[in-house]
């Protein structure tokens, strides 16, 4: 049986989810289940994020912390963190995020943890991971919206996957009514 691991760039779905006006509270082990599909083994999902610092930004970080310990009750889903800065001219950006999911697609393909690589993100940036994992003799889905598709990235994939369709005709399991699984994710509106 295929085994599946799905790689999620959270600040970066949730942008898509927004932009192609989707619901951002996400149930990510239906979202896995629904992107792995029948006859494959989802093994785990690993899920990418940058945390505010406490110090400098407590209000927010109190609302992504309930996130975050949602996640943490998501089965099978590894929750990995970065972190947000201020830079010079005072933007917020993530540090360490893209590092981390890159090396642990390539490394989890080298220790043979997966047949196939799963991953949602629009950062052009992943391409040459994704060619790494091939590479290992793997196999790379791209996981996105059609508003999204880049020529670099799906050159990077062997397959593209319609996130659309994917959230579309799993909705009910994906997007739970609030009060339920999941909570928002403890982003700005």
């Amino acid at each position: 049986m295929n085994r599946v691991c799905v790689f999620i760039d959270g600040s970066n779905l949730y942008f898509a989810l927004k932009r192609n006006n989707k619901m951002t509270r996400v149930d990510y082990y239906q979202l896995s289940l629904a992107l792995a599909g029948e006859g494959r083994k989802l093994v785990r999902t690993y899920y990418y994020n940058a945390v505010f610092d406490t110090n400098h930004f407590s209000d927010k970080a109190k609302s992504q912390q309930s996130f975050f310990d949602s996640l943490d009750r998501t089965p099978y889903l590894e929750l990995r963190l970065g972190r947000i800065i201020q830079n010079r001219e005072g933007h917020r950006i993530e540090k360490g995020v893209d590092v981390l999911m890159a090396a642990d697609m390539v490394y989890y393909a080298a220790r043979d943890f997966y047949d196939t690589a799963i991953v949602l993100t629009e950062d052009q940036d992943f391409s040459p991971a994704m060619n790494l994992v091939k590479e290992l003799g793997k196999q790379v889905e791209l996981a996105v919206f059609p508003d999204a598709q880049s020529r670099e990235m799906i050159r990077a994939a062997d397959k593209l996957v319609g996130l659309d369709e994917v959230v579309n005709s799993h909705a009910a399991q994906i997007f739970p009514a609030a009060g339920h699984t999941g909570e928002d994710m403890g982003y700005e509106a």
